[in-house]
């Protein structure tokens, strides 16, 4: 025991697992029941260290890429999709696929592929390298741009028709602002909210919680693109924040024992995770 103080601890009304997440790892885990040997990962379902330390001591290997994958294996895709060239890859060499895709990630895969084919010119909000997007990009082929402000949305020529639609783990107070300035870029803009429910429920309970706290704490994988949003959110309110993946990452020199602390976790991040920080904190303040 450290301290004699308690701190006052504040949960966000919605953080962890989200549905996708949730179901994606269900998959996972009932492909290990029906399948335990020549199980492989096309990178992380999700990105969580902690799950995907999880499924490789429980025997699936993570392959980077389909040439590391052996003919006639199972392999379970990430959450964030698959590229239809890597699924016929897949398919070509005998591989037992379990799509683990996430269903609002398969919703925007299938916009572009309709809007493509109706030759609107795709504008998507995203990281350029970002799994969901190459998945996106490998849809589209070509006739599509990713951007990630408006200083890059500026270089786009006047169009005759444009569809823009977001990362499903994007920030939506910044979707909003894009949107609006697209208007002058084309003659007929359609404009597709793709950031999935839970991310802007997540997203609108951060900031929420941002304005009645001293410190936040946001729990979740250094890569995950929506834990890495609700951090922004906390920095942008002007609130000390620290994005953290385990209670090994806290800082006992953080915190005043007068301190109102808010947690908050990314929609990858696991229950148990943010409960050992939540322990952590009772341990050093009573």
């Amino acid at each position: 025991m450290q301290g004699k103080n308690k701190l006052k601890i504040i949960l966000s009304k919605k953080m962890g697992f989200c549905f996708g997440v949730k179901k994606s790892v269900n998959l996972a885990k009932n492909a290990l029941k029906a399948r335990r040997d020549n199980l492989y990962m096309l990178g992380s379902i999700i990105n969580n260290p902690q799950v995907i330390e999880y499924f490789t001591k429980e025997g699936i290997k993570i392959a980077d890429n389909l040439d590391e994958v052996p003919e006639k294996s199972t392999v379970i895709t990430r959450a964030h999709g698959i590229s239809p060239t890597m699924l016929k890859q897949a398919y070509r060499k005998k591989l037992s696929v379990v799509d683990t895709t996430c269903p609002y990630v398969k919703k925007v895969q299938k916009i572009v592929r309709n809007l493509r084919e109706k030759n609107y010119f795709i504008v998507i909000y995203g990281d350029k390298k970002h799994p969901e997007i190459l998945s996106l990009l490998d849809t589209v082929k070509s006739n599509a741009l990713v951007i990630n402000s408006i200083s890059e949305l500026e270089k786009i020529t006047t169009k005759e028709k444009i569809c823009f639609i977001s990362q499903t783990t994007k920030n939506i107070y910044d979707f909003y602002k894009l949107s609006s300035a697209l208007l002058n870029k084309a003659e007929e803009l359609r404009i597709f909210n793709t950031i999935c429910k839970s991310t802007v429920e997540r997203q609108k309970s951060a900031l929420e919680l941002a304005k009645e706290v001293d410190v936040m704490l946001v729990i979740g994988g250094k890569k995950s693109a929506n834990t890495t949003r609700l951090a922004e959110i906390g920095k942008n309110q002007g609130v000390k924040t620290y994005h953290i993946e385990t209670k090994n990452q806290i800082k006992y020199k953080w915190f005043h024992p007068e301190d109102k602390v808010g947690i908050t976790s990314g929609a990858s991040t696991p229950d148990w995770v943010t409960n050992e920080v939540i322990d952590k904190l009772k341990e050093w303040y009573g």
